[in-house]
């Protein structure tokens, strides 16, 4: 990372913009729609002496426009909730300069090439989910979209210690979205979140 040029997508309040940085990025840029996480963002950046190396723009990737830009891109947790997961793809890959990284995280499912989950209402109470694939199914799409030595590099289920009610956060969390009966399965009949993490090259 260091001396990187970084670009997260979907970064929330930019908390791994602050970790980017911590890990020696020249630059980390997040891009992330809701004001609410920008004001997040820009309390932390004052609190910490207001550090410019990290940066939060109000936009979707849909509103960038081909930068080539870019040594690492990140997509954590915003595939899913792509209603074309292929022009997603193409969106990470117009930002990346030539032999940039894509570092990608999403949901998948166990199963073999060509096999994807479309959920018909909702995926563990969540409206927005849509393609979730197997990790063939995931290693073909970014081979399909023109990326290179494409890798798998960790795969895990999400677990109750890791998304959990805290004082801090006590609403509904991912018990609650589990099957009482069958935690393999969320509350609609679906397997239950299983991460997988990507690398791959433009």
């Amino acid at each position: 990372m260091y001396g990187k040029t970084v670009l997260d997508v979907g970064c929330n309040s930019g908390y791994h913009l602050w970790r980017m940085v911590g890990a020696g990025a020249r630059l980390a840029v997040g891009i992330d729609p809701m004001a609410l996480f920008l004001c997040q963002f820009e309390m932390v950046r004052k609190l910490l002496g207001g550090d410019q190396r990290a940066h939060l723009l109000p936009l979707g990737i849909e509103a960038l426009p081909k930068l080539n830009a870019f040594d690492v891109v990140f997509s954590m947790g915003v595939l899913y909730h792509r209603r074309s997961p292929l022009d997603h793809l193409y969106q990470l890959k117009d930002q990346l300069v030539s032999g940039g990284q894509l570092v990608l995280e999403t949901l998948v499912i166990e199963g073999d090439l060509h096999q994807a989950l479309l959920p018909q209402d909702r995926y563990a109470q969540m409206r927005n989910v849509y393609f979730i694939p197997s990790v063939p199914t995931m290693i073909s799409w970014l081979e399909r979209c023109g990326f290179k030595e494409v890798k798998m590099v960790d795969i895990s289920p999400t677990t109750n210690d890791e998304q959990r009610t805290t004082a801090w956060s006590s609403e509904q969390s991912l018990a609650d979205f589990l099957n009482p009966d069958d935690p393999t399965k969320t509350v609609e009949g679906y397997p239950a979140p299983l991460r997988a993490l990507f690398t791959a090259r433009k």
